[in-house]
């Protein structure tokens, strides 16, 4: 009897050992390895390409990658040590690398606008220009941050562990507070009365609700360990302009997966299976506008994800729900069979889903039907039950890893698997939902970059979405309120419509007009006419006109050339 019971304490014993290992056993993300590149043979006969490759600084073997984030043409990468590189996901040329906050303080992905990276360390908020890395300001969120932020053109929305959303104004320190030399007074003054008069558009109440300059703060901080000594340390917690709250919402939940942003509204799914939508502009007393709540049939224990006005949400329940941003309808549901594993990853044609022990499902995007059968045995299935994670597609392959980490190519049109090869030493996954290109990468700061070699240029899954997205189109096409004739040279008008219309730009290209032998129209006199609601893209065309000229749209700014220029 007494061996018996020494033999079940000994079992016991040994099996809290192991469910303790078990359970300190790192994430496979979090392991450190060293892979090589690809070897050229191995590619050669699967067709691919290394586009690039690059190796992202580490401080030894004990940092890693911590977040790796696709966006257009931007790869942001973050370490756990605290830096943050912008690299050409194209090229995999780094545009800059920065160090903010404390070592080892990484939880979160960042966020981004057209000027700035939103980046949070421990619990600080850093704003880094987005062309140079150069930190703009540093703002203290004392209720702590729970999910990863997002952000707009105008502002960042963060969630706190209490449960709190909030939205904060951006500050804009790079806008001129004080007119150019020469410009008249009047006109500003006058469009001011007249838009005062006119019925209130959502973008006044914002700007009567904060000041566009924010508010400028400064306490004591603390010395992180990249400081050489305390005397060096700088005094100010919090350097120069900071957010203005906007809007506060207790929504009762647990925050703790990415925000859903789309033009108009922020979703928030819940681990306990609510989904909440919240309006990104206050209501006009200023309070946050929820507009709907819809409850899954089970809990959530994945990221959703979203394009354009659809959101995707993956529940226990084997359930996929797609839903109608706009008014929370539901547009499809799909059943897995077993709970979703994965984040949903979605293209303009696709979504694919991946279930526990069920694999990869490849479902339409408009529908939510199944598009593969593949043949197992004397049946036809509608997932591959060997691919655990999406990696890129291209019309004519479907990139994923098994559970292991190995490299799968599967056929886009049945999802059978056609070839693959050994990647499990590239233990950090990125998955790249915006091109095809397909990105393996390790904590010893190797990133490669591959692609089929008959798709030379990236092709791009989210182009009417990133169109969309661009804020100089979404400004062009918003209508203007009427504004006051005047007569003006056009540099100077240039400048009070770059004061007006954030985040309008403009550069006269005076190369462009020297080659075509004409003047350049920067101190040409201009007539603004009345306008009555009209976009504003038709009203910088009609005024460019009368110059005989043009704007072209270059990365972040309107380029005036001459009319008749090629593009």
């Amino acid at each position: 009897m007494k061996r018996l019971a020494w033999a079940m304490l000994g079992a016991t014993i040994a099996a809290a050992s192991l469910t303790s290992l078990a359970t300190a056993q790192p994430a496979r993300s979090r392991l450190f390895s060293t892979p090589l590149p690809p070897p050229r043979e191995v590619l050669d006969r699967l067709n691919l390409q290394m586009s690039w490759r690059i190796y992202v600084p580490m401080d030894g073997r004990h940092d890693g990658l911590a977040t790796v984030q696709l966006h257009g043409t931007d790869l942001y990468v973050q370490t756990r040590s605290g830096m943050v590189a912008l690299l050409d996901a194209e090229t995999g040329v780094t545009h800059w690398r920065t160090r903010v906050g404390l070592p080892y303080r990484v939880e979160h992905e960042v966020a981004f606008n057209s000027r700035e990276v939103y980046v949070i360390n421990s619990t600080f908020l850093y704003a880094l220009d987005r062309k140079t890395g150069a930190m703009r300001w540093q703002y203290h969120l004392r209720e702590g941050v729970a999910a990863p932020p997002v952000a707009d053109e105008d502002q960042i929305y963060i969630a706190a562990p209490t449960g709190r959303l909030t939205a904060y104004f951006l500050p804009r320190p790079d806008l001129p507070s004080e007119l150019p030399p020469g410009f008249t007074e009047f006109y500003d003054l006058k469009s001011v009365k007249e838009e005062k008069a006119a019925k209130e558009t959502p973008e006044q109440r914002r700007k009567r609700i904060v000041s566009i300059k924010g508010e400028t703060r400064s306490s004591a901080g603390t010395v992180s360990y990249l400081t050489p000594s305390a005397r060096d340390a700088s005094t100010e917690e919090e350097t120069g302009v900071r957010p203005v709250r906007v809007w506060s919402e207790v929504t009762r939940l647990r925050l703790e997966f990415p925000i859903l942003q789309t033009r108009e509204k922020l979703l928030l799914p819940a681990p306990d299976g609510v989904v909440v939508a919240i309006d990104r502009l206050p209501q006009a007393n200023g309070a946050a506008a929820e507009t709907y709540r819809f409850a899954a049939e089970s809990p959530i224990r994945v990221p959703g994800a979203h394009y354009e006005d659809m959101a995707i949400v993956g529940a226990e329940d084997a359930n996929v729900y797609a839903l109608q941003v706009s008014n929370g309808k539901l547009r499809w549901r799909f059943t897995a069979g077993t709970p979703i594993s994965r984040k949903p990853a979605i293209t303009d044609e696709d979504v694919y889903v991946v279930a526990a022990r069920k694999g990869m499902t490849r479902l339409d995007r408009a529908t939510g039907e199944p598009r593969w059968r593949i043949p197992v045995g004397r049946e036809l299935v509608e997932n591959n039950a060997a691919a655990d994670r999406f990696l890129a597609v291209n019309p004519k392959y479907v990139y994923a890893t098994d559970a292991s980490g190995r490299f799968l190519i599967l056929e886009r049109r049945r999802g059978v698997v056609l070839s693959g090869f050994d990647t499990k030493d590239f233990v950090f996954p990125v998955s790249n939902e915006v091109t095809d290109r397909v990105y393996l990468a390790a904590n010893n700061g190797l990133i490669v970059c591959l692609h089929d070699r008959e798709y030379q240029k990236p092709i791009r899954h989210r182009l009417r979405e990133e169109q969309a997205e661009n804020p100089l189109r979404i400004r062009l096409a918003t209508p203007v309120p009427e504004l006051p004739a005047a007569d003006l040279a056009l540099r100077l008008l240039l400048v009070d419509w770059t004061r007006r219309f954030p985040p309008l730009q403009f550069r006269i290209d005076e190369q462009a007009f020297q080659a075509a032998g004409v003047e350049s129209p920067a101190g040409a006199k201009v007539k603004l006419p009345k306008v009555e609601n009209k976009p504003l893209g038709e009203v910088i065309k009609g005024v460019l006109d009368q110059v005989k000229s043009k704007f072209e749209i270059v990365g972040d700014t309107l380029v005036i050339v001459p009319a008749d220029a090629a593009p």
